[in-house]
């Protein structure tokens, strides 16, 4: 092993790791610029096998399903039977192996299937008080502090989590009121958890201090939400000749927004309006916070093991069915190892918890079908069929909302068509007239 000279500082960073309900504050190291944390500590902590071989600075990270190698001052690790390269290098120091506390989660935690929060411990904001208050049909819930605390909503109609990053001292219990049903708050080191069990609620409006909670009732379509796939770190499959997904589902996008704005006089929303990276989640939740009532996510398809593959299809969410679907879905779901703070899974049971939810299935079915359907009649590429799979972006989205495969980015002649703007202004156009005949037909069915 090479002998290195790290830089290192006495500037000391602590963070707090949660695992299954459980905290612990761990001292980082900085080295080069970046802080570290200690391996064996870690693991230690996530219930995660740890072998060092010392010598050799070799590392083996395990579970009784997965395995991580790695070597110290090596950026390549094995995950299970796969290759992956880290923006920086496990160090060797101290008889242990210490890991970039930036990578944890997305690269320890997601590969070995361990749930693992992890936040820097700074000066930590206090939520001064939290009200439950009611107005109509609606159901508000407002927080008050000095300094604005950042929260994140995970939304559904029966069980809402809001996580808020400051903490609460309040010792007053809230009691529930209007739509929610039951409260249980949460106190941690560094946030604050909320548990909100609701009744007749499948909407919510967030704003700066407060989050309303209410019954969207849909007599028409009036906001549609348009996700163009990947972004900025993330760029999604990339062909053969340097095509990169994310710019073209970008461009799809601002195309067939137009399309809908010039000729529906719908409102259209864009996750994402430039090169720029937003978590999986981050995209549905954009969705929901904006009551959107469609939801379209643009991709192109890539098949790495099959440069023949061709032609254009749509998912909606639903078990899937055949290992193509899987590969497909396991593809786009990769963009999981850029998020912080998320745990990919094979079950998407979860999401088929109620009749709600089966009603939005059967209407993204539905849209997926007529989008299909002006595909086989507008572009010149093989028209695959609908599918289903279970995508995470799709995942609780409480709105009709489909995943467009526009064409495959690894076949060497639609890379070259996905390159020219006719051609994509054809795709928008299928995208488009699919996504016309839908809505008419599901005003009617919601008007009936």
């Amino acid at each position: 092993m090479n002998i290195l000279f790290l830089v290192l500082f006495t500037f000391v960073q602590n963070y707090e790791i949660v695992y299954e309900g459980n905290s612990a504050t761990f001292q980082s190291e900085f080295i080069d610029n970046q802080d570290y944390l200690s391996l064996k500590a870690i693991t230690e902590f996530c219930d995660i096998n740890y072998v060092l071989d010392k010598i050799q600075g070799r590392c083996i990270l395990s579970t009784t399903d997965h395995k991580i190698t790695l070597i110290a001052d090596i950026s390549l690790i094995k995950c299970d039977s796969l290759y992956l390269n880290l923006p920086f290098t496990p160090y060797f120091m101290d008889e242990d192996i210490y890991f970039p506390a930036s990578l944890i989660t997305r690269v320890l935690g997601i590969n070995l299937e361990r749930l693992i929060f992890l936040k820097k411990i700074e000066e930590i904001p206090v939520i001064d008080k939290i009200d439950l208050t009611t107005k109509g049909d609606s159901t508000f819930l407002k927080f008050s502090w000095q300094k604005p605390v950042e929260f994140d909503v995970q939304f559904s109609p029966k069980t809402t989590i809001i996580e808020l990053d400051g903490q609460y001292n309040e010792k007053v219990e809230l009691k529930p009121k209007g739509a929610i049903k039951s409260f249980n708050l949460l106190p941690y080191k560094t946030y604050t958890r909320l548990e909100l069990g609701l009744v007749d609620i499948n909407a919510y409006l967030e704003r700066a201090d407060e989050i309303v909670f209410y019954n969207k009732v849909t007599k028409s379509v009036q906001v549609i939400v348009l996700d163009p796939g990947h972004g900025g770190i993330d760029p999604g499959a990339v062909g053969k000749n340097g095509l990169y997904e994310k710019d073209v589902t970008l461009d799809i996008s601002k195309i067939l927004k137009k399309f809908i704005e010039d000729s529906l006089k719908i409102k259209v929303l864009l996750t994402r309006d430039k090169d720029q990276y937003l978590s999986l989640k981050a995209r549905t939740s954009f969705a929901n916070r904006n009551a959107a009532d469609i939801f379209i996510s643009i991709h192109c398809n890539a098949a790495p093991r099959n440069k023949m593959a061709s032609g254009f299809e749509t998912y909606f969410l639903s078990e899937a069915r055949t290992n193509e679907e899987r590969a497909v879905a396991a593809m786009e779901n990769a963009s999981l190892m850029f998020d912080e703070e998320t745990k990919t899974s094979s079950d998407i049971n979860f999401i088929l918890y109620d009749l709600a939810q089966s009603v939005f299935l059967e209407e993204s079915n539905n849209l997926a079908e007529a989008i299909q359907t002006n595909a086989e009649r507008f572009l010149n590429i093989p028209a695959r069929r609908v599918n289903q799979a279970g995508f995470y972006v799709l995942r609780g989205a409480f709105m009709p909302s489909v995943l467009v495969e526009t064409a495959f980015i690894s076949n060497l002649e639609e890379e070259k068509l996905l390159r020219k703007k006719d051609f994509r202004e054809k795709i928008a156009n299928a995208i488009f007239c699919g996504l016309r005949n839908f809505i008419k037909d599901y005003e009617r069915r919601l008007n009936h």
